[in-house]
């Protein structure tokens, strides 16, 4: 036992030798000038954090404010779009009404009427069917 106690000395006294050799070759104000730059850098990254989170707030208030007035907007296009397929189906069923009262005007452009009926006839079935598209998920 004596000898195991006799290595612990030993090798305390040389832990103790090699830490106090390191010490000295560390100079004191280079040590102290890292501590300050460390400082100056952990205030200018909390400065710099703080403006990001500032930052990330004001962004997501406006994104907020901007989805909802891009709700708006996309709800506002879609009622006109469907006003505009409510005239357009309202001006057919007049230009039929006018066919039938003065059949012998429309035959003379029948031509033409009868090939831009065909263009709003398919252009309103592809509509319907984009708006069924959109309004079944919806509801």
């Amino acid at each position: 036992m004596d000898h195991s106690s006799g290595l612990d000395d030993t090798d305390c006294k040389s832990s103790i030798a090699f830490t106090e050799a390191l010490v000295e070759q560390v100079n004191k104000n280079d040590v102290n000038a890292m501590v300050l730059l460390q400082r100056e850098m952990l205030s200018r990254y909390e400065k710099t954090n703080e403006m990001l989170i500032n930052f990330n707030m004001l962004s997501s208030a406006r994104f907020e404010a901007t989805s909802e007035e891009f709700r708006k907007h996309t709800l506002l296009l879609y009622e006109m779009k469907r006003d505009l397929n409510t005239i357009f189906k309202r001006i057919r069923v007049l230009k039929q009404r006018l066919g039938k009262l003065y059949p012998e005007a429309f035959s003379v452009c029948s031509d033409v009427y009868d090939l831009i009926d065909e263009e709003d006839e398919e252009e309103n079935t592809a509509t319907l069917k984009d708006q069924n598209k959109d309004t079944k998920p919806n509801s």
